[in-house]
């Protein structure tokens, strides 16, 4: 642990301090700090006695706290904070003694003590191990847990009470930043051990063992998602090399194809939920869900005992937070008609600026659409985004995990019109009614206003190009840009950028230190410990890290989901996807460990049993998956023509609805699908096959929907019921009904309990029950006798 105070004479025996969260306090306004300004002597005071109250309620907390100066110029101070083992021994009794309520299995460490220790873990005196991210989440919740309100309740949950603290809060508003620190060392070691390449690797991914550090220094949460990265990577396999084979064969649009991946896609989502089951179990943190962490906004309505468990709840009624969101849907509705509506014009100006436009300016114009959607797009989810917050908040949701499920489906699903748009439009629209959308552009004569715009001559008149065809190979170009392009450009932002920009900014503060333009603040010199080398480098460290972004698994996953949709909803457009998802998920794995040690700040531990809300967004792209493959195999066809005396395959769209090679014929429908079009829809030309392939999509959405009712029970039985896990978790049950029954037995026995005569329910007369009178026995023998 830290050193305590006043123990700073040997400087030379010092080693760099243990600290288990670190807080940024604005001691004094930036400009002040850099010699541009006064501070006043109330102000002064006012954020003196903050700062005092601040530190007088970590250590009443049981908390070790001690504070530095921070960056020149910046009027920072620096709040490090750190638990005594003591402190920690009684938060991890107290959870575990909560979670034996609340139902949540307790695994044990799987390493040795004297190794857990030596990678700095904490040993109790119960046997049991503090791991490096427990540490830090204990401390966590000291520090975020709210204030004890009441002395109501039994006080068997064992609830933890901390300092509420929370950036910028109305008690704190100088508490601009806090977060832990990295464990430098592990950093270096997992990046190492990962950046390794190996014929198992490339196939299987990474182990267990690995993940089991990962939840040892990282906490279940940021686990649970490497451990779904690593599980889907393995899992593309198969759909790679059927892709590939595919494609090799030139069978795209293929019913087969659709098929097999649709049961895929089944097979994966259900074994990834058996899989996190494990997961949970061998990491101790199967039910955690039960005990979720507060939400630091909620504000309840009332407090009251809970009638099951004598504990003080705090009371939000269920039906209000549910018409708060039916009262959101309006705003939803609303972002999402105008994204859709941004995205679509864009969208056709794209194919207008691209493929038809012959106006002035025919070599810049193409370039509009793509400004446009680099500037509208992001405005409007930035925009969006912010509302989404408003609107969670405004919902009051109890739990810190169910306020950020209900925020990330909000800004999830917007983002995926984004992301699956343009393929949606370019099927269902533009192959289907291109042509004569694109006239009806040009009849209403607005081609010709934006090319007198561009001319500034106001006579001028554009006429439609005659030659203008639709293009139905542009969805296999926008899947390549999604599954190849947006991949590349993805990771080189997220690991390559910000090193570039940590680097200029620091080549930018060492030039103007040097030409004197940044004035050094005077600081008295200490002769302690925080002015030895050690400590200037471990501040560096420190003031390093706060410079990072803030982790969070919302873009990770978001980005597997997405892509995992391209693949289940698109594939059979282009099938080389998976191929191209199972190259760029083992660079994935490796990019993301090394962004997470390098470009972020380490995460705060939280358990998690689940990788929640997200199974329920690849559910309903597996129901998506299993629509769109069967529309788009109805819709569109392969077909090989010759051209310059080399066959070429061409994707062409079915104009009729009856075509005679059709997937209906295939699997022995014949024209049977006309029969159900209703009356009303079209029957003949684009809108009748569209009509066709959505009725038929929808009827394989139904058989596949079953289909995954069969998977999911099949791998409930083979991979869940006898696996090791789920003999722990019923072996922990059994064993904990066992001890109590067990302990009543003891009691009993010491108390030398025995039945008392003054006890028994017994009627004074006693002649009912005389043996003489119990004659059944004889009734049958005589019977017996007579025969």
């Amino acid at each position: 642990m830290s050193e305590k105070p006043g123990t700073a004479s040997a400087s030379h025996t010092r080693s760099a301090p243990v600290v288990d969260y670190v807080l940024k306090f604005q001691g004094v306004p930036p400009r002040c700090a850099s010699g541009r300004g006064k501070v006043s002597p109330s102000e002064s005071a006012a954020t003196a006695d903050e700062f005092r109250r601040l530190i007088t309620t970590l250590r009443s907390l049981g908390l070790q706290v001690t504070s530095r100066v921070g960056k020149s110029g910046s009027g920072t101070i620096t709040v490090f904070v750190c638990a005594p083992n003591s402190l920690l021994e009684e938060l991890h009794v107290r959870e575990r003694v909560s979670g034996y309520l609340s139902g949540v299995y307790t695994g044990e460490c799987r390493l040795p003590a004297d190794a857990a220790q030596a990678r700095g873990a904490i040993a109790t005196p119960h046997g049991t191990i503090i791991s490096p991210a427990d540490r830090v989440r204990y401390v966590h919740q000291l520090l975020t847990a709210p204030k004890p309100r009441s002395r109501r309740g039994t006080g068997r949950l064992l609830s933890i009470h901390g300092a509420e603290l929370s950036v910028r809060s109305a008690d704190y508003p100088h508490l601009i930043d806090m977060m832990p620190l990295h464990d430098r060392a592990f950093d270096k070691r997992w990046i190492s051990a990962w950046s390794r390449v190996s014929f198992t690797n490339v196939l299987f991914g990474i182990h267990d063992e690995d993940l089991d550090e990962l939840r040892f220094y990282w906490g279940g949460n940021t686990a649970m998602y490497f451990a779904f990265l690593n599980t889907y990577f393995t899992s593309l396999l198969p759909v790679a090399v059927l892709g590939l084979f595919f494609w090799a064969g030139g069978y795209a649009f293929d019913a087969m194809y659709a098929a097999l991946l649709v049961i895929w896609c089944c097979a994966f989502t259900e074994g990834w939920r058996v899989r996190e089951k494990k997961l949970a179990v061998r990491w101790g943190q199967a039910g955690v869900s039960n005990v979720d962490a507060r939400n630091a906004s909620f504000t309840p309505r009332d407090v009251k005992t809970d009638p099951v468990t004598g504990e003080e709840v705090e009371i939000f009624e269920w039906w209000r937070r549910q018409l708060r969101v039916l009262l959101s849907l309006p705003f939803v509705a609303l972002f999402a008609m105008l994204l859709v509506g941004v995205f679509s014009f864009i969208f056709a100006f794209e194919i207008v600026a691209g493929e038809v436009y012959d106006g002035p300016g025919k070599s810049i114009v193409p370039f509009i659409p793509t400004v446009l959607f680099s500037t509208c797009i992001p405005i409007v989810l930035s925009v969006w985004q912010a509302c989404a917050n408003v609107l969670t908040n405004f919902e009051n949701h109890a739990s810190e995990r169910s306020h950020q499920a209900s925020l990330m489906l909000k800004i999830f699903g917007m983002r995926s019109l984004v992301t699956y748009g343009g393929l949606v439009l370019t099927a269902f629209v533009y192959i289907p009614f291109g042509e004569g959308i694109i006239r009806y552009i040009y009849e209403q004569g607005w081609v010709t206003w934006f090319a007198r715009i561009v001319s500034r001559n106001a006579s001028l008149t554009v006429a439609m190009r005659h030659d203008f065809q639709v293009r139905p190979d542009r969805l296999r170009e926008q899947l390549f840009a999604l599954c190849v392009t947006g991949q590349v450009t993805n990771t080189v932002v997220e690991t390559l950028v910000p090193i570039i920009i940590r680097t200029a900014m620091r080549w930018k503060s060492a030039l103007g230190k040097s030409s004197g333009r940044v004035k050094q603040e005077k600081e008295p010199q200490r002769v302690s410990f925080a002015a030895d080398a050690l400590e200037r480098e471990f501040l560096g460290q420190v003031e390093s890290e706060f410079g990072l972004a803030t982790y969070d698994t919302f873009v990770d996953y978001a980005e597997m989901a997405s892509q995992f949709g391209n693949i289940a909803l698109w594939s059979v457009i282009w099938p080389l996807a998976p191929v191209m998802g199972f190259i760029n998920n083992w660079f994935e794995l490796r990019s993301d460990a090394f962004k997470l040690c390098v470009n972020m700040r380490r995460p705060v531990p939280m358990r998690a049993e689940t990788i929640g809300p997200w199974n329920k967004v690849l559910a309903v792209l597996v129901r998506l998956a299993a629509f769109t493959n069967a529309a788009l195999v109805y819709l569109f066809e392969e077909r090989t023509t010759i051209e310059a005396g080399r066959r070429v395959s061409v994707t062409v769209m079915r104009t009729y609805l009856f075509p005679t090679v059709s997937v209906c014929e295939k699997i022995g429908l014949g024209g049977a699908v006309g029969g159900i079009i209703p009356s009303f829809l079209p029957r003949s030309g684009a809108a009748g096959a569209l009509a066709a392939s959505f009725l038929f999509a929808l009827l394989c959405e139904q058989v596949f929907s079953m289909l995954r009712a069969l998977i999911a029970y099949m791998f409930h039985h083979l991979s869940w019921e006898d696996s090791e896990e789920y003999t722990a978790l019923r072996r922990q049950q059994w064993e904990s009904r066992v001890s109590v029954v067990d302990q009543l037995e003891r009691a009993r026995a010491s108390d030398n309990i025995m039945p008392s005569p003054q006890r028994e329910r017994l009627h004074k007369d006693q002649s009912f029950w005389d043996a003489a009178h119990d004659d059944g026995l004889a009734y049958i023998t005589r019977h017996g006798k007579a025969e």
